[in-house]
């Protein structure tokens, strides 16, 4: 009468085993991936780098032109808010190059309440847009108390003030960091690792197993939206989205056209430096309606 109940226990311990091991799958994959879009990212920078500087350099050239005709006397003063509003519109794209010089445009021409509730807004939307992962911390269950016994159990198989060895020591010392981490971090999965990989294995009740599958469902799940928000919203989600891709050649296309675009933002302001260079051409640009 008891061969089906154990048989069903096996099942499901062998069935945590191979969850745990899809966790693994999953983790390294996606440290992959950051790693992946961190060197293309790199790379990324790496050759737009003096197509960006140029891009500045003519900016900044462009910005002192346009203030040399703020102290002209031959502009109105209605012609002087166009020119300032044209001022401020090229600083903040100087600003999102990265460049700092647009600061002190920005200060010069922004009244101190526009400008400070600008950068409120700029702050905000920043906040909003920023990446932050953090594991979720369970409430009090069967999961957090496990949690507790787990981690008494390794802290007290793996404290360092337990060892008389320097060099074993210090092994605990770094293990036990990580253990530390797993518990504040409520890491059920972290634990049953670091347990898997140094002591020696027990065996579960059906009643344990049951509890670390649901967690471990659970843990899978984080790792899906993970993946998703890294690519969604993540601090390289940027490049992700316009260069990202697994084929190489796909890829190699996708950098040149980024890079093609910034290239094209410098011919245009070469055409603008032109415009704004005298009076004439620049009354001409406004009255266009640019």
């Amino acid at each position: 009468m008891n061969v089906p109940v154990k048989t069903n226990a096996i099942k499901r311990k062998l069935e945590l085993d191979k969850k745990l091991k899809q966790i693994e799958g999953d983790e390294l994959r996606l440290k992959s991936l950051e790693q992946e879009l961190v060197e293309l990212q790199m790379r990324v920078a790496s050759e737009a780098s003096p197509i960006v500087k140029e891009f500045c350099e003519t900016r900044v050239e462009n910005l002192y032109k346009l203030k040399l005709h703020l102290t002209d006397s031959e502009f109105k003063k209605k012609e002087k808010r166009l020119i300032t509003n044209l001022m401020i519109e090229l600083a903040f794209g100087l600003q999102s190059m990265g460049d700092a010089r647009a600061e002190a445009f920005l200060d010069e021409l922004m009244p101190e309440d526009f400008a400070t509730a600008n950068g409120d807004r700029e702050s905000e939307s920043e906040e909003g847009q920023q990446f932050r992962y953090t594991p979720p911390v369970e409430k009090q269950s069967e999961g957090t108390i496990e949690i507790k016994t787990l981690f008494r159990q390794l802290a007290k198989a793996f404290h360092p003030d337990r060892e008389q060895e320097e060099h074993l020591k210090e092994e605990k010392t770094a293990l036990m960091k990580k253990i530390t981490a797993a518990y504040e971090n409520q890491d059920l999965y972290g634990l049953l690792k670091l347990e898997k990989e140094h002591l020696a294995p027990r065996e579960f009740s059906e009643d344990k197993i049951e509890l670390y599958i649901k967690h471990i469902n659970d843990r899978l799940k984080e790792l899906k939206f993970y993946e998703a928000t890294l690519k969604k919203h993540g601090p390289l989600s940027t490049i992700y989205k316009m260069i990202y891709s697994r084929k190489p050649t796909m890829q190699e296309y996708n950098i040149k056209n980024e890079l093609s675009k910034i290239e094209n933002e410098v011919e245009k302001e070469k055409e603008l430096q032109q415009i704004i260079w005298d009076r004439t051409t620049l009354l001409r640009f406004f009255s266009k309606g640019r």
